[in-house]
């Protein structure tokens, strides 16, 4: 038996042993050098099988007693990986292109990270609108690799600074992520309909993922018609909770709290030390030390399946508006905790994480000790000078635990505020357990929808998080994703939104 081998000229691949590429070849090519079948019939020979070696990128094609024939087929040519990132970046008519998912994310650089992957000066004073009027969702933003900006053309009058959104883009796909930034949500019905309009202009499907009420009235109102559904929320903890929850006597909340408490108690007695470290007195060797802890932290993740997230995991990303807390043990890093600023006095559990050599109940331990801190402080961070709007001070300062518990409020911008000035902490947004319909939305589409949306579930465990969450006894706000009514949001456009949120 002989073998015909196509020979693959892939010289102008870049050599990166850890960033596997995709070669595709011209099926056309090869058929070219295949017998047709009535010459198989005439010698009596079964028509060749094409088999793809991809360790030697060659495709061999099995037939016997042929002659052999080399066919030159030329690979799609390829972005190299650095190319591939600036073209992300600064091309705003681009393909979006994601980093590998089979490639551990690399840790960010240093604390100007997102400054220095922006092209303009206006990409670098988002992440100070973000921890003035920003959410969970927009802390993702940050990540310039990844998401891009949208800012409309035309001022919003309602807004007293342009309005900002980001998005991630998987062609014909383009997903809005959160609320957009506006000084006011009065503001959101035009900052909607201006970036709607430039979707349909790029020839693009607009989906808005992770929006609140306001955003979801918006857009599910009588101007814009879309459709709205609900299959994810926001899950956000009070601290005194927290520290109430810790120090219940006996059995006392059930059995998740006890739960909690033995995995603190399991932490405290094996020697596991929590503090918090602010930015600039982490030394290099402590740097190097968390950041090997996370890349063995993803690397053991990524051997537990598919992984989905809205952002990596880069400790130093925006530390300004950041703090840190680590867990040691025996003299070594095993955990991090990072708390990012969203809107005033609110705080968003960016990270928490213990390592793989971690005692057991680490974990538990940084959160209890975070929300131990923010219960003890006044937590009114970045509270407006009386007639100084532009000038924000802290005004923390150490008070012991207080009696009454958080109320939410409305701001003018649509954020919940605590009224007593103490802290509102979130975990940010995770999957519900099931797929609720909001506006304009009704019949076999809902079920075909709840049919897709229980399948993604039940092969990717996105509830897990949730259940981690809520031994810390977690308060669960309904947030939504929207698309137009006419335009719909099927099998296709699910696929899109996975590839685009893989790790």
């Amino acid at each position: 038996m002989s073998a015909a081998v196509a020979t693959v000229n892939a010289t102008a691949v870049p050599s990166r042993p850890s960033r596997p590429h995709r070669i595709t070849f011209s099926l056309k090519a090869i058929k070219s050098a295949l017998p047709s079948p009535k010459a198989l019939r005439r010698r009596s020979q079964q028509i060749p099988q094409v088999v793809f070696d991809n360790e030697k990128r060659t495709a061999v094609l099995k037939e016997d007693a042929a002659p052999a024939t080399i066919v030159q087929v030329n690979p799609v040519p390829i972005t190299p990986p650095a190319q591939e990132e600036e073209t992300a970046i600064l091309a705003d008519d681009a393909s979006f292109h994601l980093p590998s998912p089979t490639q551990t994310p690399q840790i960010g650089a240093a604390t100007t990270a997102f400054t220095a992957m922006a092209p303009s000066s206006d990409k670098a004073a988002i992440a100070g609108l973000i921890a003035e009027y920003g959410s969970s969702s927009s802390t993702s933003w940050l990540e310039f690799s990844r998401y891009k900006i949208w800012r409309p053309t035309v001022p919003i009058k309602e807004s007293s600074f342009v309005p900002v959104q980001g998005y991630l883009r998987a062609d014909p796909y383009v997903f809005a992520w959160g609320n957009p930034l506006v000084s006011d949500k009065a503001a959101l019905q035009a900052t909607a309909q201006a970036f709607w309009e430039w979707a349909k202009s790029e020839g693009l499907k607009a989906v808005w993922c992770c929006v609140d009420d306001d955003m979801e009235a918006v857009l599910g109102g009588a101007k814009l018609g879309w459709s709205t559904l609900s299959c994810i929320v926001e899950d956000t903890l009070d601290p005194k909770t927290v520290v109430d929850l810790a120090n219940a006597p006996g059995n006392a909340g059930g059995s998740e709290v006890k739960d909690f408490k033995k995995n603190l108690r399991r932490a405290e007695r094996s020697g596991v030390i929590v503090q918090e470290i602010k930015y600039d007195a982490f030394s290099d060797e402590k740097k190097k030390e968390v950041e090997d802890g996370i890349l063995a932290w993803k690397k053991a993740k990524a051997k537990t399946g598919l992984q989905l997230a809205s952002t990596s995991f880069m400790p130093w990303l925006d530390a300004q508006h950041r703090r840190y807390w680590i867990a040691e043990h025996e003299g070594h890093v095993v955990g991090i905790l990072i708390l990012t600023q969203i809107h005033h006095n609110q705080w968003q559990i960016k990270n928490a994480a213990s390592f793989p050599e971690a005692p057991r109940g680490t974990s538990e331990w940084l959160i209890f000790q975070a929300m131990e801190a923010l219960n003890g402080e006044d937590c009114l961070l970045w509270e407006q000078t009386r007639g100084r709007s532009d000038e924000h001070v802290s005004s923390r300062s150490p008070s012991g635990s207080r009696d009454s518990s958080v109320t939410p409020t409305n701001s003018a911008d649509g954020h919940s505020e605590s009224t007593t000035g103490r802290a509102v902490v979130t975990f940010g947004i995770t999957a519900s357990e099931t797929l609720s319909p909001s506006q304009n939305l009704n019949g076999w589409r809902v079920s075909a929808l709840s049919a897709t949306y229980n399948k993604v579930v039940g092969g990717t465990g996105l509830t897990r998080r949730g259940d981690f969450r809520s031994k810390f006894h977690t308060v669960h706000q309904r947030m939504y994703v929207c698309y137009p009514a006419k335009q719909g949001f099927g099998l296709d456009g699910v696929s899109k939104l996975i590839k685009a949120l893989r790790q």
